[in-house]
């Protein structure tokens, strides 16, 4: 494994870089629905401080536009942009507009973002740890909201009720951003992406600079032949086609199931959760500010921990298909029992202490949040980025993204209104919905565990595995021919050099 780890450490370095970008979207997100639950920007902006959750249907409005504005600049969107969004964000005082104008320019940067970072990651990755290093974009993500959780719990326990209470969270995603800006000047190209450009030399280069692997190993060889065969079977089929190849068959199947996919990761709750997580805390009956605040702590907390443990050794050992009908069936009972226990033994606000149904109700939300996160947070980014054809994969994943941000909107401008009308019957909903999840897991999804990028063509019937190993026989071929003749110029330029001395 450490050799492994050390082979690879180019690829776990670039992702890094990459995904630092959804550290910042977790981070946001994190520190604005925390924010709002702090009196200080209450009272900066006019907001009622009397009540918790989203009892008030002032504060449910304002928290619904302030998180929603940032998804709808992602559904429309990169790290220069962001920084600006950033610092209007930071620089708002009693103006609520400014923090919405301010949120949408950050998510035109992480739409943006978000679009390219995983196709990037995905093509660059070997198979046998790509589902490892993409879903490190979910871990990235909960890492950012987790420190965000804690750093406005911890502002709210040491820093005295004024403007620099919510403003000093809110200034700190400025570094990462300045990181993330200053890291992408020394990233390489994708190979794949190299090859599409028919740049054969500079994708044979940037592979071998990737894996620390010699050009003329026989195992990068293998890749870059399998590599090659792809991309100019896609060029082949579709030379001269544009948007008539999601029309195709195969292509038809992966652009639908990248869409429901998306929808449903965003109907499964856990934004709802993720976003407002301090006042789903008080709604359930931790209604002291700084509780609800150490509460959304563990509960970032648990996220880090379970998507780690998860993507070192469940996703490429569980798999794809597993992962998602399993995490849906565990997530549906939670939701369930939230919204059972919410319906019968509703939390008293007046009663100074949290009831041992409240308490039930919070391990719940901690029990949930750990098959979300070994399951369908990082899964559908990892299933995105790896099913689709090269000449397709950044419009794939492209639209997966928009889908999700689309879907991310509705579900945060709605959740703090479900709330406030329908209480309990809003965790019901969402119990409902991750039922459907897994049925679609279940009759839809194609196991993809250990297959190469290219393999994706043969599972999803664009080519025959005949056909393909063939083509990559010949490829390999003209390539091993290409550098014996390369190697015997050279030798003939060295040997005339010799005899001229």
């Amino acid at each position: 494994m450490p050799s492994k780890f050390f082979k690879n450490r180019r690829v776990y370095l670039l992702t890094s870089v990459a995904y630092m970008g959804s550290l910042l979207f977790g981070y946001d997100t994190g520190v604005m629905g925390s924010v709002l639950a702090l009196d200080a920007f209450k009272l900066d902006f006019g907001l009622p401080t009397d009540s918790s959750g989203f009892s008030d249907s002032q504060n449910a409005s304002v928290s619904s536009n302030v998180v929603s504005l940032l998804t709808a600049g992602c559904f429309f969107g990169f790290s220069v942009v962001f920084l600006i969004g950033a610092a209007l964000q930071t620089a708002a005082h009693h103006e609520i507009g400014m923090i919405y104008g301010g949120r949408v320019i950050a998510g035109l940067g992480i739409g943006g973002m978000s679009s390219i970072t995983p196709v990037f990651v995905s093509e660059n990755a070997p198979p046998e740890v790509r589902g490892r290093i993409a879903g490190l974009f979910q871990e990235f993500l909960v890492i950012g909201s987790t420190f965000a959780y804690w750093l406005d719990y911890g502002v709210a326990l040491d820093v005295p009720v004024s403007t620099r209470q919510w403003r000093i969270p809110v200034a700190i995603q400025l570094i990462p951003g300045g990181f993330m800006l200053i890291g992408l000047f020394f990233l390489q190209e994708s190979p794949r992406w190299l090859m599409s450009k028919g740049r054969h030399e500079e994708a044979l280069r940037s592979l071998a600079f990737i894996r620390c692997e010699q050009p003329d190993s026989r195992e990068l060889q293998q890749e870059f032949a399998e590599i090659r065969v792809a991309v100019e079977e896609e060029l082949n089929a579709t030379e001269g086609v544009t948007w008539k190849e999601c029309l195709i068959p195969g292509n038809r199947y992966r652009f639908i199931t990248g869409f429901v996919l998306m929808f449903w990761q965003q109907f499964s709750g856990t934004n709802s959760i993720g976003y407002y997580a301090p006042q789903i805390f008080q709604t359930v009956g931790v209604s002291a500010s700084n509780s609800s605040l150490f509460a959304t702590g563990i509960y970032g907390t648990v996220k880090v921990i379970t998507t780690g443990i998860f993507l070192i050794i469940g996703i490429d050992f569980i798999g794809r298909k597993k992962s998602l009908m399993a995490g849906a069936a565990w997530m549906a009972v939670m939701m369930f029992i939230i919204g059972a226990v919410l319906a019968t033994n509703p939390p008293n606000p007046d009663s100074g202490s949290v009831s041992s149904a409240s308490i039930a109700m919070v391990a719940m939300i901690y029990l949930y949040v750990i098959g979300y996160s070994a399951s369908w947070g990082p899964v559908p980014w990892v299933y995105l980025s790896e099913i689709f054809p090269t000449r397709l994969r950044s419009y794939g994943v492209g639209m997966g993204a928009t889908s999700q941000w689309l879907f991310n909107l509705v579900i945060t401008k709605i959740t703090p209104e479900a709330v406030n009308h329908i209480g309990w019957k809003t965790f019901l909903m969402f119990g409902i919905f991750c039922l459907s999840m897994g049925v679609f897991a279940t009759f839809f999804i194609k196991e993809t565990k250990g297959k190469t990028l290219e393999d994706a063509d043969i599972l999803f019937g664009d080519v025959t595995a005949e056909q393909r190993a063939r083509d990559v026989e010949a490829g390999l071929a003209t390539e091993q021919r290409k550098h014996s003749i390369k190697y015997m110029e050279d030798t003939t330029e060295l040997q005339d050099r010799a005899d001229k001395v």
